[in-house]
This record gives structure tokens, C-alpha cells and sequence, in this order.
């Protein structure tokens, strides 16, 4: 019953929302008719949420973790887009690029912040869900950030985060469409290569190795200019480096309390090894000009 009248309801308010942006042309009447519609919306979803309780609790996870955050993103992503769009300055092309891969970094950073729920949202991971989607239920950790004060009877730890990622996935998409506008080979398509056979590597180190690399590659955007999320990574590594990584934000949990000084060992152990290769090359160099 709750999820065919959310479908209803969410149909209509992206309809409503639609005729909105296409009858209006400033952004500020934008921004505050698409916020009524969204009130009324999610008004209208916690009447029925309060007077039909849950059957159970994979019920309500299922409703504070897909369902009420969809309604709620877009609240998030039209007060977001509509920062952004009185921000960007005037100017030429070479301007308004610069603008709006600004707006992009920001975005990003938002996403390396939040690294560890932002995998737990793009693979599509349950562990948790008893404690970040039942109302109640407290989560005291520094990873999660900041959020405005929750109604008990209609909120949870988590299902506001997952509005603002699933609303800055939207805008993330917006900010990069403005810059293909502007220059369309500033983010040029993926295109398949062919390429030639060749012998696959498959990882037989422990997983957890690759798991501090990966977050290293992350947080220091190496792959797509910073673009590439945590998720995409971690399906990369696994397709082509043949192991299952379905544990890796648990892993990088682990990681994170280790009780050690060296909390990142393996990269430790990675710059320990280069180092000492380097050494004995030089080494022996300098032997080879002394015979």
C-alpha cells in the first residue's frame, strides 16, 4: 500500500515540478514553487507513515532508506542548483568553466567526506541498515556529518544523508552537463578501445591491502579528474583484478580503528619497499663507478 501511493505521489510531484521549471524562467520562483510542491509532498507521506505504522522493520528501513529519501532529495538539489546558479559570475567561457568545475570540486569533496556511506549507498550493502534506517536508533560516528535536527516520528540517522547523496549525484550531473555546454572536450566521452589480448592479472594479496589502496586512490582523485566515486573504483578493482571486494567498507572500518600508529600499513610497506629498491639501486651504481 505505502509503496504504490509513494510511486502516486512522487509521479505527480515530479510532474508538478517539470511544469514548474518549464513555465518558469528566474530562479528564485523556481526554487520556491518546487519547495511547496515538496512540503506538501512529504507532508502528505508522513500522514500516511503515522497512520499506517510499519509491518515491520524491513518495512521502515526500506521506506527511510529508498523511499522517503527520493522525495527529500529533491528539496536538497533545488536549494543546492539554486546556489549555484545565482553564484556563477559573468564572463566568457574560459569564466564560467572555471566556475562551475569549482561548483564540481565541491561537489567531490562532499563525496570523499562522506567515503565510507557513499560505498554503502552505491553497492547497495544491508549490514547496517538496522541501525542507520530504524527510527530511534542513534548512530554516534565521526564519519557521519553534520545533519539539521531530526523529527523522531519521521527520521532516522541515515535517510537524510542518502537524500543530500542521491541530490548531489543530480547535481553533480547538472554541473558536469554546464561544462560540456561550454566546452565538450573538457570531459570527453568514454569511448571502448580494442586492445589486444593480453594475461590477466588477478590480486592474491589480502583484500584488505587493496582496500588502502583504493580509499588512497579515492581521496586523492586519481582516476577521471577526482570524478570517479568510491563505488566505481571498487567495481573497477573487481572486474579486472578478478576478487570480491562486497567487504571493503567493513574493511575500511577496520582500517580506520586500527590500534596502531601505522594505521595505513600496506602503504607503508608499499613506500618501505620502493624506498629500499631505490636505495640498492643507487647503491649499486655507485659500486659499478668504484670498480
Amino acid at each position: 500500500m505505502l509503496e504504490k501511493m509513494s510511486e502516486k505521489l512522487y509521479g505527480q510531484l515530479t510532474g508538478d515540478i517539470e511544469k514548474i521549471v518549464a513555465r518558469e524562467t528566474e530562479p528564485f520562483k523556481i526554487l520556491s514553487a518546487v519547495l511547496k510542491c515538496v512540503r506538501e509532498a512529504l507532508k502528505k507521506l508522513k500522514d500516511h507513515v503515522l497512520k499506517n505504522p510499519f509491518e515491520d522493520e524491513a518495512a521502515q528501513i526500506h521506506f527511510f532508506k529508498h523511499i522517503k529519501p527520493k522525495f527529500f532529495a529533491l528539496r536538497i538539489y533545488y536549494l543546492e542548483w539554486y546556489g549555484i546558479v545565482t553564484s556563477i559570475p559573468a564572463g566568457d567561457k574560459e569564466v564560467l568553466k572555471a566556475a562551475y568545475n569549482e561548483e564540481l570540486k565541491v561537489i567531490q569533496r562532499f563525496f570523499r567526506l562522506i567515503a565510507f556511506y557513499y560505498q554503502y549507498y552505491g553497492l547497495g550493502a544491508t549490514e547496517l541498515d538496522s541501525l542507520l534506517f530504524v527510527r530511534g536508533v542513534e548512530v554516534q560516528s565521526v564519519l557521519i556529518p553534520e545533519v539539521p535536527e531530526l523529527d523522531p516520528e519521521f527520521a532516522t540517522s541515515c535517510d537524510y544523508l542518502f537524500s543530500k547523496i542521491r541530490a548531489f549525484e543530480q547535481l553533480q550531473e547538472f554541473v558536469l552537463t554546464r561544462i560540456r555546454e561550454l566546452d565538450p572536450a573538457s570531459i570527453p566521452p568514454e569511448v571502448p578501445t580494442k586492445r589486444q589480448p593480453s594475461e590477466k592479472l588477478v590480486w592474491t594479496g589480502d583484500k584488505v591491502n587493496l582496500v588502502e589502496i583504493i580509499y588512497g586512490l579515492f581521496f586523492t582523485g586519481q582516476f577521471n579528474n577526482g570524478n570517479a566515486d568510491i563505488a566505481l573504483i571498487i567495481r573497477f578493482m573487481e572486474e579486472h583484478f578478478q576478487v570480491d571486494l562486497s567487504r571493503t567498507y567493513r574493511d575500511f572500518m577496520d582500517i580506520r580503528n586500527r590500534k596502531t600508529t601505522a594505521i595505513t600499513r600496506f602503504l607503508e610497506q608499499m613506500r618501505e619497499a620502493i624506498l629500499a629498491h631505490i636505495d640498492d639501486a643507487l647503491s649499486l651504481k655507485k659500486s659499478k663507478k668504484l670498480a
